[in-house]
């Protein structure tokens, strides 16, 4: 069993025994203590130190990835702090609703969990990355409920089953005991019994044929003017060998800014992968920079264009979700002076719509790098009709470390949220095919060129969370909240 479902037990059980107040009923208003300023202390040093291991590659990534090298170890501090504050909110929560109403913080802790990592995840210094659920992502049959709930309801799941084995652990008569430790591994086995079974029984509707080219260029090259060149030969090489296997691809795929220049505006470039894609036959989702011009002047961003065999570019989608201080300083429209802050950023503009793309008799949307960590995104295409999804990205910055897989499973999540299959195609590795419940068809391997070219099976059928969104967390958010203004209407009534 994933250790993740025990994880939380030691932090649960110290939330049991150090809050105030009996189990079950609200404690007289005179027994009451005042809230203390250490209620989130502990979990958030659990928080912080959690994040710290997580986010350890960072102090590896090369000082080409950013400005100042200096600022690596003071980042990772920043963002541990930052991020672990939410497990502090996770443990005000339960301390303070054990406090004012006497429910017991392991009954409320799923929920309070659920709300904790929505609050991460949100706005623009949200950051899934991390979150429980995405532990289970490489096991099919444990993520299955994810058609249902979703990653963050998987995430409540796990953290149910850490609080009933908390529940046994702390259990003062050995029936209650038996019974807590029993129910938790019954919640585990029926899901899991579930979703094997789901794996099993699904049967694709279509499926479309792809090629994803994986040049392994290195960003020192890549970006330097003098190599240009050698990266299209390269990009323009792998593609014409795809275009030769059998069965043809419908579609080829490249990665994240595979070409390293404003293609729009450099025609000779340009004409360059119109033939190409004329001379293949097959259209290209190909990565590019491009920069549009408005009245505020010109805005760059990231973007990928379907270019098709007739020798155009049939849509272009722009990155609407960008990485905070990697891509963007967060903030700027309230507070234009952050514009000047330099941390090597790539200061694109964010994007402002979806594009769902035809190729094949199907469709599919794009999610470019970070953003496949957001099942928002994914079920905005869903929704808008795609038949399946599109992830391209470079974590070339992120060399050999745990990085790259933890990226790629989060995308494996995003297939079986919204029941659609997904290409990833990433420059450097990982790049896989994911089908609709979770399996990895096919993979790459790290820092290897290659071409990956299979089927990417379309879904069968919507699925609730598609339909419902994010709806157990909204269940949750409204339980802590009628028990936040419970634990503060009762003391303001006794007063009365």
């Amino acid at each position: 069993m994933p250790l993740v479902f025990v994880g939380l037990v030691p932090l649960l059980v110290w939330l049991k025994r150090e809050s105030p107040g009996p189990g079950g009923a609200a404690p007289p208003a005179s027994s009451q203590p005042p809230a203390r300023r250490g209620d989130g202390g502990i979990p958030w040093l659990a928080g912080i130190v959690f994040n710290m291991l997580l986010f350890w590659w960072l102090v590896r990534l090369p000082a080409r990835a950013m400005t100042h090298p200096w600022i690596i170890f003071p980042g990772l501090l920043a963002l541990a702090l930052y991020l672990g504050f939410f497990v502090a909110i996770f443990g005000w929560l339960a301390r303070f609703i054990r406090r004012t109403t006497g429910w017991s913080p392991l009954v409320t802790a799923p929920a309070a969990w659920g709300v904790s990592e929505w609050l991460k995840s949100s706005g623009a210094l949200g950051c899934p990355w991390g979150n429980l659920s995405y532990a289970l992502a490489e096991h099919p049959a444990w993520i299955q409920g994810a058609s249902i709930v979703g990653a963050p309801g998987l995430s409540i799941w796990i953290v149910t089953v850490n609080a009933l084995v908390a529940g046994g652990l702390t259990a003062r008569r050995g029936w209650t005991r038996a019974a807590l430790i029993g129910l938790a591994a019954l919640l585990v086995a029926l899901p899991v019994l579930w979703g094997a079974g789901r794996v099993r029984a699904f049967r694709a509707e279509g499926s479309i044929r792809v090629a994803l080219v994986q040049p392994n260029i290195g960003s020192e090259e890549k970006w330097d003017l003098q190599h240009q060149e050698r990266s299209v030969n390269a990009l323009a090489r792998l593609t014409s060998r795809s275009a030769e296997s059998e069965p043809r691809p419908d579609l080829v795929v490249w990665p994240e800014t595979a070409l390293p220049f404003y293609v729009r505006l450099e025609a000779p470039k340009l004409r360059r992968l119109l033939d190409l894609a004329r001379d293949v036959g097959i259209p290209i989702l190909a990565g590019s920079p491009d920069a549009t011009l408005s009245t505020g002047g010109v805005h760059t961003h990231n973007a990928a264009g379907l270019v098709l065999p007739a020798g155009t570019i049939a849509r272009q989608y722009e990155k609407i979700h960008l990485v905070p201080f990697g891509e963007r300083i967060p903030f700027q429209g309230l507070f234009p002076f952050l514009g000047k802050i330099d941390l090597g950023q790539a200061e694109w503009t964010a994007g402002t719509r979806p594009v769902v793309f035809p190729v094949g008799g199907a469709s599919f949307g794009v999610l470019i790098c970070f953003e496949s960590i957001f099942p928002g995104l994914s079920r905005g295409y869903a929704v808008d009709g795609a038949k399946f999804l599109v992830n391209i990205t470079n974590d070339e910055w992120f060399g050999r470390t745990a990085a790259p897989r933890q990226h790629a499973d989060m995308a494996i999540v995003r297939c079986v949220e919204q029941g659609l299959g997904m290409a990833r195609c990433a420059n450097t590795g990982i790049s896989m095919l994911i089908d609709p419940v979770g399996r990895v068809t096919q993979r790459t391997p790290l820092f290897e060129e290659a071409i990956l070219a299979g089927d990417v099976e379309l879904g069968a059928g919507s699925t609730l969370f598609r339909a419902w969104g994010d709806w157990l967390t909204a269940l949750c958010l409204g339980l802590l909240i009628a028990l936040v203004a419970l634990g503060w209407y009762r003391p303001l009534r006794r007063e009365v």
